[in-house]
């Protein structure tokens, strides 16, 4: 079960982001007054934090990679004893972790992630509405390939970028093109490197109206 932030502290998160950082960590659609737009917000993030339950065994540790405003980091810990929350800005996070008192949270600036995580020592990696900004997408699957456990489980989110998710940008406000790709485009990448999925979910429904697409890899 993913509980949701209050309005309240991710306002107080805003304030310490710049704009662009807060439209990354998608503050403005989960405070978005139209309840539909807010609805897909978190429903993304609700079928993420129940595959993070079912794949990380008792006890496990998580890589939660852009980790934003550690909106995860309570799921992971109703299983994970460990908690890496990673991002290129981690103030929002960092705000979460004092509030709720998350002592198994261990927050990594991005540059520091390599040198600080050890191979072999994470059961389930997350990367939430990262990828698609990456233009380097083969050394970081070859990172989490490193981290990851034998058994282990990436979980991705990811735009379709089809006309119902550009639709839904547009009424969220939201402009500019500045993903490096897209759902298709990230599996296919995944697949050349030898990660096998093993579920897919699309959200809100399959076909055309598919606006995300939530996938658990093996490699």
């Amino acid at each position: 079960m993913v509980q949701r932030l209050e309005p309240s502290l991710l306002r107080e998160m805003a304030t310490r982001l710049s704009r662009h950082d807060r439209d990354e960590m998608a503050i403005p659609s989960y405070l978005h007054p139209n309840p539909v737009l807010r609805w897909m917000a978190w429903r993304r993030v609700e079928v993420v934090g129940r595959l993070l339950q079912r794949t990380c065994p008792p006890g496990g540790v998580v890589l939660d990679f852009g980790c934003g405003t550690g909106v995860l980091f309570e799921a992971a810990l109703a299983r994970a004893d460990r908690v890496y929350g990673v991002d290129l800005v981690l103030d929002a996070a960092a705000l979460l972790v004092q509030r709720r008192g998350l002592g198994g949270v261990i927050l990594v600036p991005a540059a520091e992630a390599e040198a600080r995580i050890a191979e072999n020592s994470v059961d389930v990696v997350v990367a939430a509405e990262v990828l698609e900004h990456l233009d380097d997408l083969a050394a970081t699957l070859g990172f989490f390939r490193r981290v990851l456990r034998p058994g282990g489980h990436l979980l991705v989110s990811l735009p379709t970028e089809n006309r119902a998710y550009r639709f839904g940008r547009r009424l969220a406000g939201f402009t500019g093109e500045y993903h490096e790709h897209d759902a298709d485009s990230v599996h296919a990448a995944l697949a050349a490197a030898g990660w096998r999925r093993v579920l897919r979910r699309r959200i809100p429904l399959p076909g055309p109206l598919t606006i995300y697409e939530v996938g658990a890899y093996q490699p």
